[in-house]
């Protein structure tokens, strides 16, 4: 399995990863999984509280302000990571001939976040935005 992982990646890229700033990038990817799993997990928490008001005939409570929090830290938070790690990290310890690999998966990394908040704002804001009650 890990040989598919290394595929196509230079070997001196393989090499001393975590002796630079990886271990940065390994608590910061652990911290945005760890929040992506909570931001969904209450997503799905208000839609199933929502859904329980409406069959009971009771007014839910109103979330806005919580869901607007959580998706504007995940509007603002990514690219801020994906900057800094960039001009200050990469720049900093990276190694050149492994650029291409790191703006690849920048750019893997920058696709998942815009997915992942797609899938934030239709779970959070989804009646507002298709006016649907």
């Amino acid at each position: 399995m890990m040989a598919l992982f290394a595929e196509g990646v230079p070997a001196e890229c393989m090499a001393s990863t975590f002796n630079s700033h990886g271990w940065v990038a390994l608590v910061v990817t652990a911290v945005g999984l760890l929040g992506a799993i909570y931001s969904l997990s209450k997503g799905f928490e208000w839609v199933r509280e929502e859904a329980d008001c409406k069959r009971s005939k009771k007014e839910p409570p109103d979330r806005r302000t919580a869901k607007s929090w959580l998706l504007g830290l995940w509007v603002l938070l990514p690219p801020v990571w994906l900057y800094i790690e960039y001009i200050f990290l990469y720049r900093h310890f990276g190694k050149a001939a492994c650029f291409e690999s790191f703006k690849y998966a920048q750019q893997i990394v920058s696709e998942g976040w815009i997915g992942t908040l797609v899938v934030l704002g239709g779970l959070y804001f989804g009646k507002e935005i298709f006016g649907k009650e």
